[in-house]
């Protein structure tokens, strides 16, 4: 297993390179075809599971949480991050935007900037899912498990993220909110950050943002 701890100090000088990347991405066709490396070495798969774990000391893994709403007393299934370092959250799968057939999914390798969908794996697909953005504003929108996997399009369009790398030398990546598979759409892009609230730790998204991701193979259960 990599070492997070090395990787720490030199991930705020990779940032400081990277954040104005990120409003570039949209309505650019993919460039890098690099495959998505785990923390083995190994290409990442679809439909096999993974941990999404921080890559800096001091943050474990993800997981499902309730978020109480600020505007009700009703409660959304948001996704949530683990300050514990020893929690490794709940096993996720990926599935991408070429891939609709569930039978050829394993033989699918995760590519850097391909559209995916994002499941935990076992809590019935429960899939990843960008908030609504609210009219005129420019705040973070949470990572929510509303979303439905495939059909790639306008109704889907929040479903929908990528995986970009951090830096060449590792395999610590950063996971981005920019999709492209409805050219019609606008979309505000944005990075999955995590945003610290009552004592939770919440992913949404922003332009300002960024937090840094390594992926751990989740033993087989069969």
């Amino acid at each position: 297993m990599w070492n997070r701890v090395f990787f720490s100090g030199f991930l705020i000088l990779v940032f400081l390179f990277h954040t104005k990347a990120i409003s570039h991405h949209h309505h650019h066709h993919d460039h890098d075809h690099s495959a998505v490396l785990d923390t083995d070495g190994h290409e990442l798969e679809a439909g096999i599971t993974y941990y999404i774990v921080s890559a800096i000391k001091g943050g474990g893994g993800i997981s499902i949480g309730r978020r109480e709403s600020s505007s009700s007393q009703s409660y959304t299934q948001t996704v949530k991050h683990s300050s514990y370092e020893m929690n490794m959250g709940n096993p996720i799968m990926f599935s991408p935007k070429s891939t609709q057939n569930p039978e050829d999914q394993e033989e699918v390798i995760i590519q850097e900037s391909m559209d995916i969908n994002i499941m935990f794996s076992g809590m019935n697909d429960a899939m990843w899912q960008v908030e609504q953005r609210r009219q005129h504003s420019s705040g973070s929108r949470y990572v929510t498990m509303r979303g439905q996997t495939g059909d790639p399009g306008k109704s889907t369009v929040r479903n929908w993220f990528k995986i970009a790398r951090i830096n060449k030398d590792s395999p610590i990546y950063r996971i981005i909110y920019c999709p492209n598979v409805c050219e019609s759409c606008h979309v505000v892009c944005g990075t999955v950050g995590i945003n610290e609230e009552d004592g939770n730790r919440w992913l949404m998204v922003s332009k300002h943002s960024d937090f840094p991701f390594v992926f751990n193979r989740a033993q087989s259960t069969q």
